[in-house]
């Protein structure tokens, strides 16, 4: 009689449903806040509101403390279904971790939350309000946020005398659960692909008006938004580069399986700002450094796509050794094949008559970054390229 044969040490782990429905990428606390802006908070709730842009059967909160070195502790948190106004629309749900409702995310360190039981809808929204029982700067990236007056009133739906400012937020990803893991792109570049210059709080920045596309069809793919305004590829900008922070802020979305880099124009114009010509860039360290991205996402088997620079003459820093500089990366992105495949912004960002130049009305105001009608030009440029859309 044989023996039984043993089972294998090592077994593959039980494929994942979750998928990435929103997301931002991780900041640094700023040691003094902007006008209008918050940077700490002491004894009171913050909601923070966001747009999913894929459904499922519940969902789960990502949050932050990356890029910080002290611990962050988390009074009590919930979550409710919201309006585009980020009113709050039902009842609050309570977000445990570990069955706890309070948290303590360890230096350097993300956390996720429990699932909750909460059915969603792509284009929904949901307001996570968040409770900080002691002083407390997160290192989140700057949202919109509804401060309340003093105390914990997360089990709340309306509270009178909250403030909305513009202030660091805790959640920095929010996943969904469904039969099966859904595709996610994620879009990683600077403060264009942010959504600088579009109407403020109506999601009309390229990637979330491209996710808005996709799911007027019924798409299944997701969108997660990971721009960083004044972000760089090689080299820190307001935020870390885009090389050091590939791996945290886009490989690990649940998900991924696609990514759509536009990035370069800070590298390119830093040279031209006063005190920075040190921080000139030639064309072939940007390639390089593209060339570093999509090795690294090959290497988790996940396709990557190139955008073209869009034209920045007239911008603030824009300058003729720059010009040459995006016009040499643009050719290189559109004709070398390391991309698997090409988004060219330029072609329907550039002035028919001045190609340096964005055309008036693509741009808002400041010759850099794209207006609501822009950004809808590129949703649909990378809508044709990565989906083959009409």
């Amino acid at each position: 009689m044989s023996a039984p044969k043993a089972k294998p040490a090592v077994v593959a782990a039980p494929l994942s449903a979750w998928s990435g429905a929103w997301g931002t990428a991780p900041s640094a606390s700023q040691a003094v806040a902007r006008p209008n802006e918050v940077r700490a908070f002491s004894d009171i709730t913050a909601r923070q509101v966001m747009r999913l842009n894929l459904g499922g059967e519940a969902l789960r909160l990502r949050l932050t403390n990356e890029l910080s070195e002290r611990p962050l502790k988390v009074g009590a948190m919930s979550v409710a279904l919201a309006g585009p106004d980020g009113k709050p629309l039902a009842a609050p749900i309570r977000v445990t971790f570990g069955g706890r409702t309070e948290a303590l995310i360890p230096p350097g360190g993300p956390l996720l939350s429990d699932p909750v039981a909460l059915p969603v809808k792509a284009m929904d929204y949901i307001s996570v309000s968040t409770f900080y029982v002691e002083p407390t700067a997160p290192a989140g990236h700057r949202v919109r946020l509804f401060l309340s007056p003093q105390g914990n009133h997360t089990a709340k739906t309306d509270t009178p005398g909250e403030q909305a400012l513009r202030g660091p937020g805790l959640v920095s990803g929010v996943d969904v659960r469904g039969a099966a893991q859904r595709p996610v792109l994620v879009t990683i570049g600077d403060s264009i692909t942010e959504g600088a210059g579009s109407t403020p709080f109506a999601d009309k920045g390229w990637p979330e008006q491209l996710a808005a596309r996709i799911a007027a069809r019924g798409g299944e793919w997701s969108v997660v938004n990971v721009g960083i305004s004044g972000g760089r590829l090689l080299r820190e900008g307001s935020g870390p580069s885009a090389l050091s922070r590939f791996d945290r802020d886009v490989l690990s979305v649940p998900g991924v399986a696609a990514v759509a880099v536009l990035e370069g124009i800070n590298d390119i114009g830093r040279a031209a700002q006063p005190g920075y010509a040190s921080e000139a860039v030639t064309a072939d360290e940007l390639i390089a450094g593209y060339r570093q991205l999509i090795e690294r996402a090959h290497a988790r088997g996940v396709k990557i796509w190139g955008g073209t620079i869009l034209p920045f003459e007239g911008a603030m820093y824009y300058h003729p050794a720059g010009e040459a500089t995006r016009q040499a990366v643009n050719t290189w992105i559109r004709t070398s094949g390391a991309f698997d495949g090409v988004i060219d912004f330029e072609a329907v960002g550039k002035d028919s008559v001045k190609p340096a130049q964005m055309p008036d009305g693509f741009h808002s105001g400041d010759h850099l970054h794209p207006a609501d009608a822009g950004y809808a030009l590129m949703a649909e440029a990378a809508d044709k390229a990565l989906f083959g859309a009409k």
